[in-house]
Parts: C-alpha cells; sequence; structure tokens
C-alpha cells in the first residue's frame, strides 16, 4: 500500500477523532458531535409546551438540502441537568427565563467553558417573551453555530491537508484554499478543476472554475445558474451515455450575498443538482467572488451524492472548504 493510499483510508478515522468528544481540538475537552446543538432552559418548561415550541423553532428545515433535515440535532435538558459534564459542550444555547429581565437579553460568546465551544444565551422574563426573541433572533442564532461549525471543520482540515491537490490549485487558479487529504483531482481544462472525494457510499465534490470580469451583471442569479449549468454540462458527466450534471430548477435555489470568502463581497447559491438522462441528484452550495488580482471571477462549488442519507454535516465540510480561500498578498514595488 503506497503512502498517499494509507492517508486517503485512515483520512476519515483521523478527522473522527479531532472533532471526538475525548480531546477535542488543539488538545481542548469539548464535548458532542458535529452537528448537535445542546439546549438548556429552566426546570419547569423542559417537560412543556414552552419546551416543544422552542425545539420545533430550532428544527425548522435547513434550506438547501435535498430532504427535510434540521439544522442542528438538538438535546434539550433541564437547567437541573446542567452539570460539568455538559458545560463543556460544543454548541450550547442557554436559556433563562426570570423575572430580573426588564427586558429580553442576548448574548454571544466563545469558549465560555472550553476551547472553540459557541455559546448564546438568552434572557427573557416569561415564556411568551422567551419564544418571542427567539422566533425572531432564530436565524441569526442557527448562522452563528453553522459558523462555529465551519471554523471547527477549518481548523481540522489545516491539520490534515492534502499539499498535492492545493499546489494544483494555487498553480492554476493562483488562489490557496485548505484540502483535506482524501480529496482527489479528477479533471482539469482551461479554467476548470473538478476534484473529488470518493467512498462506497458516498461523494462529496470541489467545482472550481473561473472567467473574465466584465461587469456586476455577472453576479445575478440567472446569469451564474446560466454559466455554471454551461460548465457542469462539458465537464461532469453522468454514469451513462449521454448523461451530465445540471441543476434542478423544480426547487427553490437560494441566492444570498454576503462576506463568505475573503471577508468580501460574495455570492452563495444553494441548491440541488442532478443528472441529465439518469436518476443522481444531490444538495450543492457555491461561491462566486472576485480575484482583483487577475480581474477574473472565481465560482468555487461544493456538491453531495448520498442518496437517502442525511448531507446536512457533509455540506458543511465542503462549505469550510469553499469558504478558505486566500490570495497571497501582492507585494507593492513603487512603494520599494
Amino acid at each position: 500500500m503506497n503512502l498517499r493510499l494509507k492517508y486517503i483510508l485512515l483520512f476519515p478515522f483521523a478527522l473522527l477523532c479531532l472533532s471526538s468528544c475525548k480531546t477535542g481540538i488543539g488538545g481542548s475537552s469539548m464535548t458532542g458531535e458535529p452537528g448537535e446543538l445542546l439546549v438548556v432552559i429552566n426546570d419547569e418548561y423542559k417537560n412543556s409546551e414552552t419546551g416543544e415550541q422552542v425545539c420545533a423553532v430550532l428544527n425548522e428545515e435547513e434550506i438547501g438540502l435535498t430532504q427535510s433535515e434540521s439544522p442542528f440535532s438538538v438535546l434539550l435538558i433541564s437547567r437541573n441537568n446542567f452539570s460539568s459534564t455538559f458545560r463543556n459542550y460544543r454548541n450550547i444555547l442557554f436559556l433563562d427565563v426570570n423575572k430580573k429581565y426588564t427586558k429580553p437579553q442576548i448574548q454571544y460568546r466563545k469558549d465560555l467553558w472550553t476551547q472553540h465551544q459557541a455559546y448564546v444565551s438568552i434572557g427573557a422574563e416569561n415564556a411568551e417573551q422567551l419564544k418571542e426573541v427567539l422566533s425572531f433572533k432564530r436565524n441569526n442564532i442557527i448562522e452563528y453555530f453553522i459558523q462555529a461549525e465551519i471554523d471547527r471543520y477549518q481548523q481540522l482540515y489545516a491539520q490534515a491537508n492534502d499539499q498535492i491537490v492545493e499546489k494544483s490549485v494555487k498553480k492554476q487558479f493562483g488562489l490557496n484554499i485548505s484540502v483535506p487529504v482524501g480529496y482527489n483531482i479528477n479533471k482539469t481544462a482551461d479554467d476548470f478543476m473538478w476534484i473529488s472525494l470518493e467512498s462506497k457510499v458516498h461523494s462529496q465534490g470541489l467545482i472550481i472554475y473561473e472567467r473574465p470580469y466584465t461587469d456586476t451583471a455577472q453576479f445575478n442569479k440567472t446569469n451564474l445558474l446560466n454559466y455554471r449549468d454551461s460548465i457542469v454540462k462539458v465537464h461532469i458527466p453522468g454514469p451513462t451515455e449521454g448523461s451530465y450534471m445540471t441543476t434542478e430548477y423544480i426547487l427553490p435555489i437560494q441566492h444570498k450575498v454576503g462576506k463568505y470568502v475573503l471577508d468580501d463581497y460574495t455570492v452563495e447559491l444553494r441548491g440541488k443538482w442532478r443528472v441529465e438522462n439518469d436518476f443522481m441528484a444531490g444538495p450543492f452550495t457555491s461561491y462566486t467572488f472576485c480575484n482583483p488580482g487577475k480581474n477574473k471571477l472565481i465560482t468555487i462549488e461544493g456538491y453531495v451524492y448520498y442518496p437517502n442519507k442525511e448531507k446536512r454535516n457533509f455540506m458543511r465540510q465542503l462549505q469550510a472548504i469553499c469558504r478558505s480561500v486566500s490570495f497571497d498578498k501582492q507585494v507593492d514595488k513603487t512603494a520599494e
């Protein structure tokens, strides 16, 4: 067995060890599994309608997946059971109903009881106020915990990265990206690269492509999707003759603008891909941004194929890779 193959086979086990409840990232004592959220609530509300409503709000379906999945696997416990063991949980939402709160309070904190921990607390005067605040701030809270999960994956991948793939990406596109061991380059072409991790049961893929930047109209949702379809049709074949990847337009496709890559203007698309003339399908997410040094528009996309299984955590892993982009600092020779 060659060394690279050994790394590929060992990578899933190594990733599990790094993210497990025993040691955590960098030796921390963080507990819980990726995608889990511990919710702590007053004892009297744990087994009540209020507790059920809290879970219902948090378990609303996540956008961009091809089957019904909540953003997190929620574990609801009472304050009385919130022992020292639970204080090291990776994601904690602490709900406190108390008359002392003259107005609702919400607080976001990192590393409260252990390294790499994400913590949010909500204080409310009564149960009705708690539900109102949680419903109003729900998306912000979920995004906070999702970003914490992505940050943890990026920290893991920095410790178990594939330098061969990373150097190939940098040589072709001039960008740095953190790709974990196990991924292989399937195809390269002008302004295009297809990378994937294949197992017996699932596939995670990365697609990178660039084109000259002309104007802001290129960031339009329709233009991005049309260009995507033209690229994957040519470069991503399906399993049968005449089949190829494309976009599924029956389901809604989310288009968001944020600072996802390089802390700068980025368009995120989340939707479903499918294979024309075949039955393969799954979720994808893409990030499009500018490389000002080359005056190019770059798209990095992650997709998952895992039929009839939960894909949430696999997609977060790909988001972590896609968002890890950086460029080498340009030296200003005029200042020398």
